[in-house]
Order: C-alpha cells, then sequence, then structure tokens
C-alpha cells in the first residue's frame, strides 16, 4: 500500500514533529519527508489534521496499524534501524552510544515527552526511556518495563541568587522539611517538558506544601525566600554543565527511576536485548561508582 519509505516519513513525522530533525533521521532532505509522509497519509487516511506540522490522523486506521506491525518486524529483524524515545539528558549521552541499528530523537529542551507512550503503542517507535511520572502501571498488560536505576531525588540551590536564605541553604547540615519549606521555593530546570515541570511542582508540594514557581503562571515570588530545583536525573553527563546549582543537605525521602519500556512481545526480541547491553555498558556505566545510584539487578 506504501512503501516504506513514505510509512517512514510519516511515522517520524508523528514521532518528531519537525521536518529538519526527521530528514536527518531519514538521510534525505526535508522537501522528500514531506513528500512521502503525505502520500502516506492519502493512502490511510484522506482527512489528516490541520496545522503547522500536524501529522496525526483523523482517527483510528487499522489499515495504519497493521502496516507499522510489519514495518516493525522489519526493523526487528536488523533491516531497519530501531527508534527509541528518550528524555533530553538521556538523548544527549545516548546519540553518542547508540549501536547502528538504532536511532534516538535528538536532544531538544522542553521537548513534549507525555504522548510518547502513545507512539511505543502505535508502533510508531519501538522502545522508551520512562521517568516514574511516565512509567506505565506495573499491572498494564500491554508494556513490559526494564528499571534502570534509581537514585535520591537532589534538591539543589541556586548559586546566583545569592541572599541570607540561600546562604542557609547552601551552608547548613541535615536541613529538616520545614526548613526547606520555609526557607525556598522551586523552579524547575529550563530545559524540562511542559509534563515535567508538572512533576517537579507537584511533588515539591507534596513534599514541602504550597510552593511557587515562576513560570506556573504568577509573577508573584516570596521575597523572604531562595528558590530550589530538582535535579531530575543523576546522569553526570547531563548535569555537568549546571555549576550555578549547588545540592543542599536534605533529604527528600523521594527516590527517582528510570526505566525502559518496550511492547510486550517484544521484550526477548534480538534488538531489544541489544538495546538492554548497550544501556547496561555505556549509559549504566559512569553511574556505578556513586554509591547512593541503585542499578537494577537485571541490569549489572
Amino acid at each position: 500500500m506504501v512503501t516504506p519509505e513514505e510509512l517512514e516519513a510519516l511515522d517520524l513525522m508523528c514521532w518528531l514533529r519537525n521536518g529538519d530533525a526527521a530528514a536527518r533521521l531519514a538521510y534525505c532532505s526535508q522537501s522528500t519527508i514531506s513528500r512521502r509522509s503525505q502520500q502516506a497519509l492519502q493512502v490511510f487516511n484522506p482527512f489528516p489534521g490541520h496545522g503547522p506540522g500536524c501529522h496525526s490522523l483523523a482517527g483510528p486506521s487499522t489499515l495504519l496499524q497493521m502496516e507499522r506491525e510489519v514495518h516493525q518486524l522489519y526493523r526487528l529483524s536488523g533491516r531497519s534501524r530501531l527508534r527509541l524515545h528518550a528524555p533530553y539528558w538521556a538523548s544527549r549521552v545516548l546519540g553518542h552510544q547508540l549501536h547502528a541499528t538504532w536511532i534516538v530523537n535528538p536532544a531538544r529542551e522542553k521537548e513534549s515527552v507525555g504522548a510518547a507512550l502513545g507512539l511505543l503503542e502505535d508502533r510508531v517507535i519501538d522502545a522508551m526511556i520512562a521517568e516514574a511520572s511516565q512509567r506505565p502501571y506495573d499491572h498494564d498488560p500491554k508494556f513490559v518495563c526494564f528499571d534502570l536505576y534509581e537514585v535520591p531525588l537532589v534538591l539543589c540551590a541556586d548559586v546566583l541568587a545569592r541572599n541570607q536564605f540561600s546562604d542557609c541553604l547552601h551552608s547548613d547540615k541535615n536541613l529538616s522539611s520545614d526548613d526547606v519549606k520555609s526557607l525556598s521555593f522551586v523552579i524547575p530546570q529550563e530545559f524540562l517538558s511542559p509534563e515535567s515541570k508538572g512533576c517537579v511542582f507537584q511533588l515539591f508540594n507534596h513534599l514541602y506544601g504550597d510552593g511557587l514557581g515562576v513560570d506556573c503562571g504568577s509573577d508573584q515570588r516570596p521575597e523572604e525566600s531562595s528558590p530550589v530545583t530538582f535535579l531530575m536525573a543523576h546522569h553526570t553527563s547531563a548535569f555537568e554543565d549546571f555549576h550555578r546549582y549547588a545540592r543542599i543537605d536534605s533529604d527528600c525521602g523521594f527516590r527517582a527511576k528510570e526505566s525502559l519500556v518496550v511492547l510486550r512481545g517484544l521484550e526477548d526480541s534480538p534488538g531489544i536485548i541489544c538495546l538492554l547491553e548497550t544501556l547496561s555498558a555505556s549509559y549504566l556505566g559512569p553511574l556505578r561508582k556513586y554509591s547512593e545510584v541503585i542499578i537494577d539487578r537485571a541490569m549489572v
């Protein structure tokens, strides 16, 4: 019905929402990606959604899902590259580490990640690295989760915001929850997606009570407090440039976790096993020297 190149173009556009990024991964021009994806859309649905860069179908298509399943089996056979979706910090690291049989989305700041699980279920992508907030429920029969690592969530203060309250956060030892609540308000890192920023606000409020964030719709900020932030991942390569943050000596009692998620039935395929081996050797390798990082036993 459609050529492999046409369906690849459509799926890359559904995944990346960017013609230039899709063209780079498909080794062609942006105009070629656009033409191929439009040809695929005409086959599966004559009434695609409208709007800039819109490549979502107007309704469910059994034929498209059948085609995607066949093409995923083609990728899993090793005759085409498999697709991994990863958050910003993981994509930065994995872009240089993956086996040639895999590709990963570009490391773009503030990229929306909320739809990735749906793309996995629709077989647009073949695997995803998920934070705890994006991980499917354990009892969900559609997915298999390989836990990669977990680590205490790190609470940091902005060293550039120098005042008496930030000085307390930086210098005092064993700060209590009440200390953190009274001295600080939360600001998520700028590169986080809107969904991840929302999780930061929810978590801070859950742990410390209402915390005001500067980008949550208010221009008010506490006069007698200092901004703090959660580091959402512990991978040293991702945070080596974040010198403006200093760790606060306070245990918030929450552990961050990352997992590799795949469709059930594909977990034993050679491509997925190859990806797990790469993650164990390269992505998780630098973390093994930190005593607070717990690598899942299946990844050791």
